[in-house]
């Protein structure tokens, strides 16, 4: 338990599982009080519950972000039980497989509602909230390969190369009200979804497909191996607290070198 976050109110998107959940344990943990927003109204109730069963300091919203009446709802929402707001962390989002000439609009709606509009709804509705308390800060979660070139992924990393674009925009149009914004680029990660995924394809149980996972040598990643949700969330973590008191619209590759 630290106090990095102390005094401070942080809303997650996407806290309920991944990389999200891991942010809303570790900022509660550093002493904040969290907001944890989902689409899936129980995977949020059974995160906060996680965290903290009395519910002091956490609250479990659920929202669809890729409406702008939701992204409203979910900064009203924390802003009303906590009374201030401090800290977004933008970690929801989804994937579409397949190239684009696989795309449709209803595939190109679908993804572009959930990794690009929604981080631009819940900005729009927390740069005023920051603003009453002197200011705050954002932190957006794009991917590795917004940044460089894959295939079978062009819908999915389009939106995330956009996360990027949006972020830097942001903190050119907010640092006078003293908002930084800044971005974390994460590289593979084992969370519940990639796990489900892979026993879903091979047909085997969720505890073989972590072990195979885990057994992998991904020879493209410098560390060898995933990166674990905590891990990631140090980084959010770092670009939310204090301690990046001096950085806004950057870009952090977290992503075990797989980048270099």
């Amino acid at each position: 338990m630290g106090n990095r976050l102390s005094g401070k109110t942080a809303l997650v998107t996407g806290g309920g599982g991944g990389i999200g959940a891991a942010t809303a344990r570790l900022f509660w943990e550093e002493g904040a009080q969290v907001a944890i927003v989902d689409t899936d109204s129980e995977a949020a109730r059974q995160a906060a519950e996680g965290i903290d069963p009395g519910g002091e300091r956490v609250l479990a919203v659920a929202a669809d972000l890729g409406d702008e009446a939701g992204a409203e709802h979910a900064v009203r929402e924390t802003v009303a039980r906590f009374g201030r707001l401090d800290v977004l962390a933008n970690v929801a989002g989804v994937r579409v497989y397949g190239p684009v000439t696989e795309a449709s609009l209803e595939s190109w709606d679908f993804i572009l509602r959930a990794n690009l509009l929604a981080v631009s709804y819940c900005a729009k509705f927390t740069v005023p909230a920051m603003e009453k308390n002197g200011g705050g800060s954002i932190v957006n979660v794009s991917s590795v390969y917004g940044d460089r070139g894959r295939a079978g992924m062009a819908q999915y990393d389009a939106t995330k190369g956009a996360v990027i674009a949006l972020t830097r925009a942001l903190a050119c149009d907010h640092a006078a009200q003293n908002i930084r914004v800044n971005c974390v680029c994460p590289g593979a990660t084992l969370t519940g979804f990639h796990i489900r995924r892979r026993a879903e394809l091979k047909g085997i149980t969720l505890e073989e497909a972590e072990a195979e996972i885990r057994a992998e040598d991904n020879k493209r990643i410098l560390l060898r191996r995933q990166g674990e949700p905590r891990e990631i969330a140090y980084s959010i973590l770092f670009l939310a607290c204090d301690e990046s008191s001096y950085v806004t619209g950057t870009t952090l590759m977290v992503d075990g070198g797989l980048g270099v």
